[in-house]
């Protein structure tokens, strides 16, 4: 199937490693000019001397707690691809390294984690949706982690369900402009940092790595973890013309996890 993406231009934040890089390795794919952002420019340039195919990449930093970064690298991208027709909001530290039950967690981390997670996706639509509206088309995805929808992980569950909330409001302000937005729930996914993310976890749980693997796996209707890559082939559909019909939606691509809180 032809996405129809040739030539378009995105920008995938967190794009340097792990969901981020999938998707931008998916998008260069199918002929997208991507530009990989992430707060150290070494990562993002590393990252995009990985990517290869018909699209271009470009490396650029930016630090999504801070208003000015974001627009300078929004202003890059437009002055080098001409234009941004996707956005893909990816950038946030991933959760899990510290404790987020009632007991433990850090006032410090919610704040920080929220202003990076929300006030960061806010910051670049800003940035990119008056090109949309120019242009009459635009495709925003938010990355919002599983977290939003079970309870556990204070912090991360505040502010991923703050992105399923923006991501409707601006899916019912921007329609009109052609522009769609909506957004996607992992689930603890296969990436190149999983082991390194989920070692202090099983540290925390008393139990070994492959134990807690093997105990988050068996929470799904497929009995494995889904990858990377198969979370960033369902964004390349929705940053694709052919997704007009779905807006303001969030779709978990849990692999069919249970809703059980767990340790």
């Amino acid at each position: 199937m032809d996405l129809g993406l040739a030539d378009k231009r995105a920008i995938v934040t967190g794009g340097s490693a792990g969901i981020g890089k999938a998707i931008a390795r998916a998008l260069v794919a199918e002929g997208v000019h991507c530009a990989v952002s992430s707060r150290s420019l070494d990562r993002a340039c590393a990252a995009t001397a990985e990517l290869s195919g018909p699209g271009r990449t470009l490396p650029v930093q930016a630090e999504l707690r801070d208003a000015d970064s974001v627009e300078a690298m929004v202003r890059q991208v437009t002055e080098e691809f001409g234009g941004v027709d996707i956005l893909v909001n990816n950038g946030a530290v991933v959760s899990g390294n510290q404790a987020e039950d009632f007991d433990h967690v850090s006032d410090e981390l919610i704040l920080t984690s929220f202003e990076e997670k929300f006030l960061g996706t806010m910051r670049c639509c800003r940035a990119v949706v008056p090109g949309m509206r120019a242009r009459g088309f635009g495709r925003i995805i938010n990355i919002a982690g599983h977290k939003a929808r079970e309870g556990g992980a204070i912090s991360a569950g505040a502010r991923n369900a703050a992105i399923v909330h923006l991501t409707r409001s601006l899916a019912l302000e921007l329609g009109r402009d052609g522009i769609t937005v909506n957004a996607v729930h992992p689930f603890t996914t296969v990436t190149e940092t999983l082991e390194s993310r989920m070692a202090e976890v099983a540290k925390r749980r008393g139990v070994t790595l492959a134990e807690h693997l093997a105990h988050v796996a068996g929470r799904t209707a497929l009995g494995r973890l889904v990858t990377a890559e198969e979370i960033a082939a369902f964004v390349a559909f929705l940053a694709s013309p052919l997704s007009v019909a779905m807006t303001g939606e969030v779709v978990a691509l849990t692999g069919g996890v249970d809703r059980a809180v767990h340790g």
